[in-house]
């Protein structure tokens, strides 16, 4: 998992949880593109995005919610869980039930769910990595349309377990810098609306 480094910073810019030191250099151009555009992370804007999660094993769908806010930090909700990358560099792990936080990020809490609290990001940035090597050809990019909003989309053929074919679909908001839709083995993501704008409450621990 690609973790912040600056978890000590309480002043200057925010940190971000990918660097330019760690953004792969693919070698399959579509699948670069797409994870170029991941690693950069989000911009200096404000934005929420409702995702649609679908792990296919056990058929179990979860709503998630991704907001940032470049002064405030970035935080996501995945059922009854909230995590929180404040502006200052810390992490916060929260229930949406009790209102309790505790300092860093449990990763635990959703693995049920076959996700990471980076999959709208960092961790797709590392399964992109890991498609390079697995891919039978060369990947296919494409523009997308999600949520209403323009995307760069990759389709990578690979073979699965069983040693049948099937393509994994990534699409990264354009102007966002976040996951707008994967389909893969064992998960579906899918953004539902974007909004340009982020509720502060969000992010306080």
């Amino acid at each position: 998992m690609v973790v912040a480094v600056c978890s000590a910073c309480f002043t200057g810019a925010r940190p971000k949880l990918v660097t330019e030191a760690t953004i792969p250099r693919l070698d399959d151009s579509a699948i670069g593109t797409v994870a170029e555009i991941l690693a950069a992370g989000p911009p200096d804007v404000a934005f929420t995005v409702d995702y649609t999660i679908v792990t296919k094993l056990g058929g179990q769908t979860t709503a998630a919610r991704l907001a940032n806010d470049p002064l405030l930090g970035t935080s996501l909700v995945v059922a009854e869980v909230r995590y929180v990358w404040p502006a200052d560099g810390q992490r916060w792990t929260c229930s949406t039930i009790t209102n309790e936080c505790e300092s860093g990020i449990d990763e635990t809490r959703v693995s049920d769910r076959q996700l990471t609290s980076e999959f709208w990001g960092p961790s797709i940035v590392e399964r992109l990595r890991q498609d390079v090597s697995f891919a039978v050809r060369d990947a296919d990019g494409r523009a997308g349309d999600v949520a209403g909003r323009t995307a760069t989309c990759v389709d990578v053929p690979v073979v699965d377990s069983s040693g049948s074919p099937r393509t994994k679909s990534y699409c990264a908001f354009d102007s966002l810098g976040v996951v707008a839709m994967f389909d893969t083995a064992d998960l579906t993501v899918t953004a539902t609306t974007v909004t340009d704008s982020a509720d502060p409450a969000s992010f306080s621990v």
